[in-house]
């Protein structure tokens, strides 16, 4: 949850979760006062415009997925640069012990991981983030400049494959399980995750309370898949190799977050194993910005994306249900519509959210309006530990703003 923002006349405070401070923006007119070289008590945040949109920044911050600020520490942040290629925020302290500490938190966006990777291991970088094995097993090869710091993923964030249900092509969910089932997720949890996470059959992982047992895990099984499109009448009537209805071949786009290297991994391992079974499949990397405009729109066809589903009817309601605000699935399910109304008009309670939220997960399961994959065990962190001492207590990892400089 996002606290509101309390508007003044000269800039916006924002209450940070993490630090549970308000965070001072200024004005246009203030940009130009500030010198945004870099000098030695800046602390550098790389990061990817195919994961992350600048606009997005304090957002991010709130929700901790960057450590900021400590809660009640009275420190501010002030916005002093905005682009889509570099973010800046002068650090405001309370008190004059502050001098060893970071003055500004400079985020740096870059068009791919890999070119990140290259400013962490020419220590252009002083933080960043990354879910890629590969990507730290390479920082970790090249360098040890840098502390990897290994921070658990919330139970229900899920990696997921978003299909467009109003697709002309993916509107039959005998369509969509054969995506699915087309799909070898134990090559992809071997070589590519390597084992770091578990298998999803649903919005919710096996750890929580209220997932259901039993659903269909859509396992790898291209056979199943070709006959699921066959009853669909799929079928390569031109020997092209590629499947065909009515004159028209089976072309379908997947997008997914440009540049960002597990991302890139996965739809390229997804292409190949939906050409297998004759689909063609198009790859489309968008940075952030676009990926967001396209799902405001629902301007596309298949998306590889994470989400974060919390255990209450809310949330369900907000991505599944037909009139949903996030429902970028274009899902419509009577039945899933009227268990969820069921819930908000029963004064009080006679049917628990638990019973509620597994029938829903029971017909989503069925229906498959989207592909649940993995639930992913770690981010990455990545520390600079040449340039800052004091950013870890007890295994973990201590706010920006408490890091010290080394003299």
């Amino acid at each position: 949850m996002i606290r509101k923002s309390y508007i003044s006349i000269n800039c916006a405070l924002i209450l940070f979760l993490w630090g549970g401070l308000s965070t001072c923006v200024l004005s246009g007119a203030s940009f130009a006062q500030i010198d945004t070289k870099y000098v030695s008590q800046d602390l550098i945040v790389g990061e990817v415009l195919g994961k992350v949109d600048p606009g997005d920044l304090l957002k991010l911050i709130q929700s901790n997925y960057y450590p900021v600020i400590r809660k009640n520490s009275g420190i501010e942040l002030k916005k002093v640069k905005s682009s889509d290629r570099e973010v800046i925020y002068q650090v405001l302290y309370p008190d004059k012990n502050s001098s060893n500490r970071p003055t500004r938190i400079i985020f740096r966006f870059f068009t791919s991981e890999h070119s990140l990777i290259a400013a962490i291991i020419t220590d252009e970088i002083d933080f960043a983030i990354t879910e890629s094995y590969d990507a730290a097993e390479e920082i970790h090869k090249a360098t040890s400049t840098f502390l990897i710091h290994f921070r658990y993923k919330d139970k229900n964030l899920v990696k997921m494959i978003a299909y467009n249900n109003q697709h002309p092509i993916l509107r039959k969910k005998n369509v969509r399980k054969a995506l699915t089932h087309a799909i070898n997720r134990k090559y992809i949890f071997n070589k590519l995750l390597r084992q770091n996470g578990y298998f999803a059959d649903g919005p919710l992982s096996d750890e929580s309370k209220l997932h259901i047992s039993g659903l269909d895990e859509y396992k790898f099984n291209p056979k199943k898949a070709l006959q699921l499109l066959r009853n669909e009448n799929w079928q390569d009537s031109n020997g092209d190799g590629v499947l065909d209805k009515n004159g028209q071949p089976f072309r379908i786009s997947i997008i997914y977050e440009k540049g960002v290297l597990l991302e890139e991994q996965l739809a390229t391992r997804i292409k190949i194993d939906w050409n297998k079974i004759g689909i063609d499949v198009i790859r489309k990397p968008l940075i952030k910005n676009e990926i967001k405009n396209r799902l405001a729109q629902q301007n596309y066809d298949v998306l590889l994306m994470n989400y974060l589903f919390e255990e209450t009817i809310n949330s369900f309601e907000s991505f599944f249900k037909s009139t949903g605000s996030e429902n970028i699935l274009g899902y419509k399910n009577r039945r899933v519509d009227r268990l969820m109304n069921l819930y908000k008009m029963q004064k009080p309670p006679s049917i628990s959210q638990k019973v509620l939220l597994q029938a829903i997960q029971k017909q989503i399961n069925e229906d498959h309006p989207a592909a649940f994959l993995f639930f992913l065990w770690v981010d990455r962190y990545f520390v600079n530990r040449n340039k800052f001492t004091n950013f870890q207590l007890k295994g973990e990892l201590l706010p920006f703003t408490e890091w010290n400089l080394k003299k």
